[in-house]
């Protein structure tokens, strides 16, 4: 995997230690193990970490003297211990701590205590049943995706599914709803990679709402063999889209998905209110994180994408933040602020 020259980047005396796949056979590899965390594992400015006897590999990034990992090991669950195990006494000779960042709960269950010496439950990993129409739901949410796709189909939007047919000035429309995506968000961003709309292709769907001639939102799915699923990401949306686009292009697409027998659709990992179960910390720095957290989300409103997603009422699952040391320190702050915001 090539890595940028940033600070981010091992020496090559360390990276020697670390055997590089192809990129075809990491995509091969993300998309037959990985999860929610996809983006971040094939974002090209992260490292990867192997053993000679396991096929697979840990995604990672260093910042302020930590390594960054963002969701599980990507290999078998039978080969899980022994990478992480190999993982951590590399980083260790290196003087790096580890942290995960939205591992799955049976991970922390086995990483805490074995690897990691403090847990801490901060988000929910969304995941909805292509099979459950959320505009046939009853009650308040059910009431306003069916106002919003109905607005979004009276002002003529239409979806349709990009095939990759190698129409570069479709592909590059695509885009600039990316960019303009991009440039119109405001405040404090939290996100785990940027966007590669159509690199790594294998894998990939693509679906674009269009009013009139022009597009006006866009929606990428990425294929998860192990949960026989997809990941539902990028959704982007122009500033000029009319109301309901959001809606009419996640409806649709998961109809298209329950057509194709599909049960299980992930939209990634949001934050909650406050944090749930925290192991490892001493009270006093269990209250004080409790506060901290509490305090960035009022000032960041951090928990805006579980507001948005709350009307389709997905299913939710813990997520977890791991840390190979019991002290969490401004080392460990520092380099979550940089993981979750470059």
């Amino acid at each position: 995997m090539s890595n940028s020259a940033n600070e981010w980047s091992l020496s090559p005396a360390q990276q020697a230690a670390h055997k590089d796949f192809t990129r075809e056979q990491i995509v091969e590899l993300v998309r037959k193990w990985g999860g929610s965390t996809t983006d971040a594992a094939l974002d090209p400015r992260m490292l990867s970490f192997t053993v000679p006897h396991v096929s697979g590999f840990i995604s990672y990034r260093l910042a302020c003297g930590c390594a960054i990992v963002f969701g599980d090991p990507i290999c078998a669950p039978s080969d899980q211990s022994a990478l992480t195990q190999a993982f951590h006494r590399s980083m260790q000779e290196l003087g790096k701590r580890v942290i995960y960042i939205a591992a799955s709960p049976i991970f922390a269950d086995w990483a805490s205590p074995q690897e990691c010496k403090c847990l801490i439950e901060f988000g929910q990993e969304l995941i909805l049943d292509p099979s459950r129409d959320p505009s046939k739901n009853t009650g308040t949410y059910g009431s306003l995706v069916r106002r919003k796709v109905k607005a979004a189909l009276r002002d003529e939007v239409k979806i349709q599914e990009y095939l990759d047919t190698g129409d570069t000035a479709l592909e590059q429309e695509i885009e600039q709803v990316g960019d303009q995506w991009l440039a119109s968000r405001r405040g404090p961003q939290v996100h785990i990679s940027d966007v590669y709309l159509f690199q790594d292709r294998v894998g990939k769907r693509w679906f674009y709402a269009t009013k009139g001639e022009s597009i006006v939102g866009v929606l990428c799915l990425n294929r998860l063999e192990e949960q026989q699923g997809w990941l539902l990401n990028h959704l982007m949306i122009t500033l000029d889209a009319p109301t309901g686009t959001s809606e009419l292009l996640i409806t649709t697409v998961l109809d298209i998905l329950n057509q194709e027998g599909c049960r299980y659709v992930t939209v990634g990992m949001v934050t909650i209110g406050q944090l749930g179960k925290i192991v490892g910390l001493s009270p006093l720095f269990e209250w004080l994180a409790r506060k901290l957290f509490k305090l960035v989300s009022k000032v960041t409103r951090i928990d805006g994408l579980n507001t948005f997603w709350g009307k389709f009422q997905p299913t939710g699952r813990p997520s977890y933040l791991l840390f190979s040391e019991k002290t969490i320190g401004l080392k460990e702050l520092f380099a979550l602020k940089q993981a979750l915001s470059s």
